[in-house]
This record gives structure tokens, sequence and C-alpha cells, in this order.
């Protein structure tokens, strides 16, 4: 077979600290892969991927395991099988895959597959551990304290007994429900596909958006949306003593706005897992804590992507179908 296979995944190939069970089965699989197709594994790991993709990289390739590098309409309509081309998987390494326009893809008879619950359980620590750093001012202790000087501001934030808003209750929200148990909370959550059986097992109410936005004093966001869900208006609904984390994706939250109701005492803190990109909003003595997105990025939640990703190509190339499969009319 004179094919290939890239792997693009920046953390495929790191080496792990704790070794989970899982390390190692990525490459096993497609080591096996090799062995028994002929197809070539091109492990490009190192690529940066802020920079454009080209059709010459992904030339002869016929699957792909896909960091955040884009697939676009104009790459995808010329190395998409179906234009031609012998590009005929994108397995994402993670759970989103805003960087594949997902329509063209379709178009062009390229598979997109992601890894659904991989990095659920990590990104959920995480989460609560956002929540837990913004609730206690970490940050601005932190500045003062490492500066020899002593507590400025408030201390923090009771955590037990209060109420827990989770907006999304996937594998993640449902994760971070599970961890937050020990607190005595009271939950309420929003979802526009309510689990009601899992609600009842933990004592969960489903409320609106507004309701939850009203009422909770901790509010952590895991849904699956490409949209703004938390603006001027539901930051208006919540209290100078709420706390905010979005671990999910930046553009859940109006940013500027969130920053400014910091900033003017109308919440408590936000805690963002991405880059902070504002140049023009300085960050500096104020409760935000942001992270270089890195909440999957334990050892478990890269061996159980690496493991995913690799199990999807494999699944591909011998003619069988991934698990994870985002436009499943592709394959019809």
């Amino acid at each position: 077979m004179n094919t290939r296979v890239i792997v693009f995944a920046t953390s495929f190939l790191d080496e792990l600290i704790t070794h989970p069970p899982e390390e190692g089965m990525g490459t096993d699989i497609l080591s096996s892969l090799e062995a028994d197709t002929g197809v070539r594994i091109d492990y490009r790991c190192e690529r940066d991927p802020a920079e454009p993709l080209t059709p010459a990289e992904l030339e002869g390739a016929t699957a792909v395991i896909a960091d955040l590098e884009h697939y676009d309409a104009g790459l995808l309509g010329t190395v998409g099988v179906g234009a031609g081309g012998t590009l005929g998987l994108i397995a994402r390494y993670g759970i989103g895959y805003d960087s594949v326009d997902v329509a063209a893809a379709t178009a062009n008879g390229v598979v997109v597959s992601n890894t659904p619950g991989a990095n659920a359980r990590p990104t959920a620590e995480w989460a609560v551990a956002t929540i837990l750093d913004i609730a206690g001012r970490r940050i601005p202790h932190y500045r003062t304290a490492s500066r020899g000087r002593p507590k400025q501001g408030p201390s923090r934030l009771d955590v037990t007994g209060r109420t827990l808003g989770v907006v999304g209750t996937g594998s993640i929200g449902k994760h971070v429900v599970e961890l937050l148990s020990g607190f005595g909370m009271n939950v309420l959550a929003t979802d526009p596909y309510p689990d009601e059986e899992w609600a009842r097992e933990h004592d969960v109410t489903y409320v609106s958006l507004e309701e939850l936005c009203s009422r909770a004093q901790f509010i952590t966001l895991h849904a699956a949306v490409k949209k703004q869900l938390i603006g001027r208006a539901e930051l208006d609904l919540m209290s100078p003593t709420t706390v905010l984390a979005n671990c999910a994706r930046g553009q859940l939250v109006d940013e500027e706005a969130a920053y400014r109701a910091v900033m003017d005492g109308e919440l408590w803190g936000y805690g963002l897992d991405e880059i902070w990109t504002r140049d023009d909003l300085e960050l500096d003595g104020l409760n935000i804590a942001v992270s270089p997105h890195v909440g999957s990025d334990s050892d478990s939640g890269k061996a159980n992507m690496q493991a995913a990703s690799a199990r999807a190509v494999s699944d591909y190339v011998r003619g069988g179908r991934p698990e994870s499969v985002v436009n499943p009319e592709v394959l019809s």
C-alpha cells in the first residue's frame, strides 16, 4: 500500500511521568497497522499547529491524527478523497473539532472523528481546580505573598454547602459533579438534552440557563456548542460572589464582559483554560486565572487520546468504521 498516515498531534510522543496502563497503546496500534498493511506512519509532532497546512504536506496521506491545525474548505477541496486527493480521515486528537470545516470535509468525502470521553476525567479535575483557585483568590494571594506582603482584599469564598451550576452535562460535566460531591453542594444544571435518570441518581435539578446564572454561586461551563452562552445579560444575573469557570471553549463567554465584571466587582472571578490574547485587558491584580488549554494534558488524558485516535486510524485504514465519527453521513 503506497500511502501514509501523518501524526500531527503535538503530545502524541510525549514521555509520560506516571506511566498509566494505557501508555504506549497509541504507538503500538500504529506500529501494528504499519506492519500489517504497509502504510507508512509519519510522526510530525514537532509541527506548529498555528502554521497553515499546505496540500504538499498532505500528499499521499490517507489519514491524519490532527492537533489544532486548520483544515479549511480550500485545503479539503484539494486533498480530500472525494476531490481527487488521498485524504479520507481526520482523526482529531481530542474532543473539539472547531479547527476542521466539517461541512467541507463531508462534501469532499473526508471522515472526521474525535475522542469523546478519552480526556473527560482530567478535564473535569482541571475544572474543579480552577473553581477552587478562583474561589480562593489564589492568583491575587500569590501576587501579594510572593512579594513579601500580607493579605490584601477579601480572603476566599466558602464552597461547602453552596450551589453549583453545571452548563452542559456530558461526560465532563458529570465528572465535575462527582468530584465535587464531597462538598455537599446543591447542584443545578442546564443542557438541551437533559439526562433525567442521571439527575435523579445524583440529586441534580435541571433549570434554564437564566435561572442557573441567578441562583448558582459556582458556575462551570462544559457545553458542546460553538456559540456564546454567557454575555452581558447572563453576567448581570450573577452576584458579586459568583465564580465563573470556563474549561471548555473561550467563545462560550464574552471575555471582555467577564473581565469588566470582575474589574468592577460584579463577579468574584473568572477562570479560563485558554491563552489570554487581549493585550488591551491587563490581568494583573484581578481574580482571573488563565491557562494554555491544559485541562486534558495529564498522563492518562494523553494516553487515552493517543489510543483512541490511533484506533480510529487503524479502523479506517483496515476498511472499518471509526468509533466516534462526527459526520457519519459521509459513510452512507
